[in-house]
């Protein structure tokens, strides 16, 4: 046994937690480092109740196949304590079949799963056991092997703190990859435009919203590094702006976000940016996405936002006639206007904004306008390159 191979091991493992494939590796090198035929890394998830083989090596395809589907209900090896492996200051316990006139391992298991293959003694190291979860490694030989040395489970005993800490720095990065996730979905229904920035000025995100304003607006382009404002002096001096606030320290306060309004001759009004720091916005402050620091929002109030009338029907009981008058309140259009193109009167329309108000639970127009542009009520806005 190499110890100074068994240290090249360690640094696998870490890699391993953000690059799953990378634990067949690992697997790999526990087998060869412990002359073992097979190597396996199992998971146990306690609420589902089922055990599963998340890696291995040597294993055939049937062999874990038929463990997940049928042997899993008769491997004991997780029910085993580690009372043991502490009398005898080792971390491991083994185990094989008939050995000393006893066995830990079920008949059935052993001449149904093991048997087949070759595999006569069986190694296992149960090194996570919270809430939640299980975790163990097994090893598997040939009887004219043999059973394991001091040297082998040494290999194994130097590796299993960092397969705990491993396993559980992978679960901390799927946790907060999913809700990393979810987050950049919920960024990508917004109605209002939104594009995340590094410290360097460079775009991360942009989503569906922010490209179709800048595809609609005359004033802007979208490039490699995001936004891009046609007046060059403008531009730089966004991105000035940008870089600026991505220095800004996570306790400063809402006073470090700046307001700039794009001009250009055929458009009547200013389109607004707001240029904020990433932990300063209730949309932004819990997200750790691709080095971001700075968000920018936009929003072009020429541009109707795309609110789904199915949704407010089903979440306020409106009906589809209230439904797209609220939606027309909320794209800025005047009571006059949406009696004009519904063909209805403005005494009706004001009936209906009443109902709408008391099925919301708002009294104003400016009420409405919030609730449905920073609710889930958008439909996806695409591009037109989208």
């Amino acid at each position: 046994m190499d110890r100074r191979r068994s240290a090249t091991l360690i640094p696998e493992i870490y890699k391993a937690t953000v690059d799953p494939a990378n634990w067949d590796y690992v697997l790999e090198e526990v087998a060869v480092l412990t002359n073992s035929k097979m190597a396996c890394l199992y998971y146990l998830d306690k609420h589902e109740g089922i055990a599963s083989t998340i890696a291995q090596f040597g294993c055939p395809t049937h062999m874990i196949q038929n463990y997940n589907k049928q042997f899993e209900k008769l491997d004991r090896l997780f029910d085993k304590t580690s009372s043991d492996a502490e009398k005898n200051d080792s971390l491991c316990q083994f185990f094989s079949p008939g050995i000393n006139g006893h066995s830990d391992v079920e008949s059935e298991f052993y001449e149904n799963w093991m048997k087949p293959e070759g595999i006569y003694y069986l190694g296992r190291i149960q090194f996570l056991n919270n809430e939640s979860h299980k975790a163990a490694i097994a090893v598997l030989r040939d009887e004219e092997t043999g059973a394991w040395g001091k040297g082998d489970i040494r290999v194994i005993n130097d590796i299993v703190p960092h397969l705990k800490r491993a396993l559980d720095i992978h679960a901390e990065f799927t946790r907060l990859r999913l809700k990393q996730d979810a987050l950049l979905k919920g960024l990508d229904r917004l109605v209002i435009g939104i594009i995340l920035y590094d410290r360097n000025a460079q775009a991360v995100y942009i989503n569906p919203t922010a490209k179709a304003i800048i595809e609609e607006h005359p004033a802007l382009s979208l490039g490699k590094e995001g936004l891009f404002l046609l007046n060059s002096k403008d531009d730089k001096e966004l991105r000035r702006t940008i870089k600026q606030t991505a220095l800004v320290d996570s306790g400063d306060s809402w006073k470090q976000s700046i307001s700039i309004g794009v001009t250009h001759p055929d458009v009547s009004a200013p389109l607004p940016l707001l240029v904020t720091p990433l932990h300063a916005h209730l949309l932004t402050s819990d997200l750790d996405y691709e080095g971001a620091k700075v968000a920018v929002f936009l929003s072009d109030s020429g541009l109707d936002q795309p609110i789904s009338v199915d949704n407010l029907v089903s979440v306020y009981n409106l009906t589809p006639s209230e439904a797209q008058v609220a939606i027309s309140i909320a794209n800025g259009h005047s009571i006059d206007n949406i009696a004009t193109t519904s063909n209805h009167s403005a005494h009706t329309i004001r009936s209906q904004l009443k109902s709408i108000f008391r099925k919301t639970g708002v009294s104003r127009q400016s009420e409405l306008i919030k609730l449905l542009l920073t609710g889930p009520f958008a439909h996806r806005r695409r591009s037109k390159a989208g």
